[in-house]
């Protein structure tokens, strides 16, 4: 039997004037409608645990109905006599209801790891970009995609991990920085509470070494087997000694656009999103090199954007690993590397006393004195068309089996073979 008699009926609650100040219609056990000036009838349940007064909001009359309000009362007055507040159960409800559907439509790792790339890619190059998500996809997405991100384990990922570093080391540890992020985000988000990422000593240390690099007698070697062969692909042979002409990273080479490069003024701009430090690129053309982009202007249809389209798709730039394997096709593969062949440019004009400044600004470094860096602020513009002009002359003696002399150059800007 009910302890508490109940008095209220659904008739008193609808009749009720609100009237210039608040007034309450008792119910029973503490269970009271509180009508407003402005008419609202608001269900309010007043309580004492522990010797402490509360008061319980169960909702508005009518949308909650007398009996509704009277069932909402019996089950805190149950948590009351379990010593529990029922204001803090009820809140502690709703929290768990908003976490289990936060889980249900963002908690899979797929839906953290997209969110995770949509907060972060923009301040990313589209090389980055497209190199993150195809690691992401081949390594991480086939393990748990599907998975809720709070059920993923660090012994699971360590796993995951050792399996790519066993392959690709290099990739295993971009693996492992991707994760990271993705776990900090989900943090971020209220779906976990700890990042289970494993620490990186779960990985060996990388073997930093520098890309090998062709000495100019190899040079000449491979600039001539270059030519030799013709059953190689015109526009992979004219990417091949662009990067060598240049001095300019693979990636740079491969991705350029029509739209960056000005035959007439013999210059090409690579813009800043596409530079490794983010800064725009100036880069003065030899008269090889123009020769040589005038060549590929008749090879490559009109409509397509970059110079070096890929040929399964002319909408994206040939495959990142194209000039690796033709240095690898030709036997070059332990000698050196298309990054390496600005090591080549480096040291030869390292070696014959050139300007450090002007080499420096041909490879696109940031300069290591900050402070010097401040103050000179000169693009040292002519001194890198000489310089490489002087380099294009040195190439076509190597590639025509030419003696390589080193002597002392006339100038700090400029130097022959």
């Amino acid at each position: 039997m009910d302890p508490y008699p109940q008095v209220l009926t659904t008739l008193q609650i609808k009749s009720a004037k609100p009237a210039e100040r608040a007034f309450k219609l008792a119910d029973a056990g503490g269970l009271f409608v509180l009508v407003q000036p402005n008419g609202s009838k608001l269900w309010r349940y007043k309580f004492r645990l522990d010797g402490v007064e509360g008061l319980q909001a169960l909702g508005a009359f009518p949308e909650v109905t007398l009996a509704d309000a009277r069932h909402a009362h019996a089950e805190s007055r149950k948590l009351i006599a379990k010593g529990i507040h029922p204001v803090q159960a009820r809140r502690e409800e709703r929290e768990s209801r908003a976490q289990e559907e936060l889980h249900r439509v963002k908690g899979s790792f797929g839906a953290v790891c997209a969110d995770w790339k949509t907060a972060t890619g923009a301040d990313l190059r589209p090389a980055t970009v497209l190199q993150r998500n195809r690691e992401i996809e081949k390594d991480l997405s086939p393990h748990f995609k599907d998975r809720p991100i709070s059920k993923i384990t660090r012994l699971e990922l360590t796993t995951a991990l050792k399996e790519v570093e066993a392959r690709a080391p290099e990739v295993a540890r971009n693996l492992r920085n991707y994760l990271w992020g993705i776990f900090e985000h989900a943090i971020d988000s209220g779906l976990i509470a700890d990042n289970p990422v494993p620490p990186v000593r779960v990985l060996r240390k990388r073997n930093q070494e520098n890309h090998p690099a062709l000495s100019l007698e190899l040079l000449g070697k491979f600039l001539r087997k270059l030519d030799a062969i013709d059953t190689i692909y015109e526009q992979t042979r004219i990417a091949m000694l662009l990067v060598v002409l240049t001095a300019c990273r693979k990636a740079e080479v491969t991705g350029a656009k029509w739209s960056e490069i000005d035959l007439k003024a013999a210059e090409w701009e690579v813009p800043a999103e596409r530079m490794k430090a983010g800064r725009a690129h100036w880069v003065p053309l030899s008269r090889q090199a123009v020769k040589l982009l005038q060549k590929l202007r008749a090879l490559v249809p009109e409509e397509n954007v970059y110079l070096f389209p890929n040929r399964l798709d002319p909408d994206r730039p040939m495959a990142n690993r194209s000039l690796n394997a033709l240095m690898e096709r030709l036997g070059f593969s332990g000698d050196g590397t298309p990054h390496g062949m600005r090591a080549t440019f480096s040291t030869h004009f390292n070696a014959i006393g050139a300007s450090i400044d002007v080499i420096e600004h041909c490879l696109a470094h940031v300069p290591g004195n900050r402070v010097r860096a401040a103050y000179n602020r000169h693009g040292y513009r002519a001194e890198r068309r000489e310089m490489l002009q002087a380099w294009a002359t040195c190439v076509d003696q190597l590639r025509s089996g030419l003696p390589s002399k080193v002597p002392a150059p006339s100038s700090k800007s400029k130097a022959n073979c």
